[in-house]
C-alpha cells in the first residue's frame, strides 16, 4: 500500500487508499483467458471511510514484480473483477489498484500469476487403419512390446484419443484373430492415419 507521505505529496494530507486484494481464478493450463476478481477496500488508509471509490485498474505483464505494462480500467466501482482475454502463453502476472473520485490510486495489491501454456495439438480427425495388423500390448522390463495377434478390414475406425506408441485402439469386435480360440486381450491397437 502507499504511505500516507507519498499521497500528501500530490493531495496536501487527503488520505490514501488501501490496496485491494486480488485473487486469480485459473483455466486450464493452456487456455486464453484469465479471470481476475478482487476485494474491494473500505477504508483509507488512515483508517476514514472510503465514500468515493470510484473504480479499479488491472494491470498486468511478463515480469514477476512488474514493470506491468499492459492495464485495464474498470471504471464501474461495484465490478472488483475483470476477464483478460487472448493471453499468449508465457508467466503472467497481475496486480490491481483502487482508486477514489479524485483519482488517487492505490498502491499495487498482491501479485497473482499464472502460467499459460501452448494448447496440446488435437488428435487427428477421422482416422482408419492404414496397416491391417493388429497388436496386443505386452508389459516387459522397461519395455512395451507389439505383438500380432490379427487383422481388421480396410476403412475400420480407430479411437483416436486413446493411442501407444504410435497405434491407436481399433474395435475388439473388429478383428479377425490369428488363432481362433484363447483369450482376447481387451485393448488392440494397430497403426491409423
Amino acid at each position: 500500500m502507499k504511505s500516507n507521505v507519498y499521497c500528501e505529496r500530490f493531495l496536501a494530507g487527503a488520505p490514501c487508499l488501501i490496496a485491494a486484494w486480488l485473487l486469480l481464478l485459473c483455466a486450464p493450463l493452456w487456455a486464453a483467458d484469465v479471470t481476475l476478481s478482487c476485494t474491494a477496500p473500505t477504508q483509507n488508509t488512515d483508517g476514514t471511510p472510503l465514500t468515493d471509490l470510484d473504480g479499479f485498474k488491472f494491470y498486468y505483464g511478463n515480469t514477476q514484480g512488474g514493470p506491468y505494462p499492459a492495464v485495464i480500467d474498470e471504471t464501474d466501482e461495484t465490478k472488483c473483477g475483470v476477464i483478460i482475454f487472448g493471453l499468449v502463453p508465457g508467466d503472467w502476472f497481475f496486480v490491481s489498484t483502487a482508486y477514489n473520485v479524485a483519482g488517487v490510486e492505490s498502491d499495487f495489491s498482491n501479485e497473482a500469476s499464472k502460467t499459460i501454456v501452448a494448447a496440446p495439438p488435437n488428435p487427428p480427425a477421422n482416422l482408419t487403419v492404414s496397416d491391417f495388423v493388429v497388436y496386443t500390448i505386452v508389459k516387459q522390463k522397461d519395455k512395451f512390446v507389439l505383438l500380432a495377434i490379427g487383422t481388421v478390414a480396410a476403412g475400420t475406425t480407430c479411437n483416436r484419443n486413446e493411442s501407444v506408441n504410435g497405434h491407436y485402439v481399433v474395435p475388439n469386435d473388429d478383428v479377425r484373430w490369428t488363432s481362433p480360440t484363447g483369450p482376447r486381450p481387451l485393448v488392440v491397437v494397430a497403426k491409423c492415419s
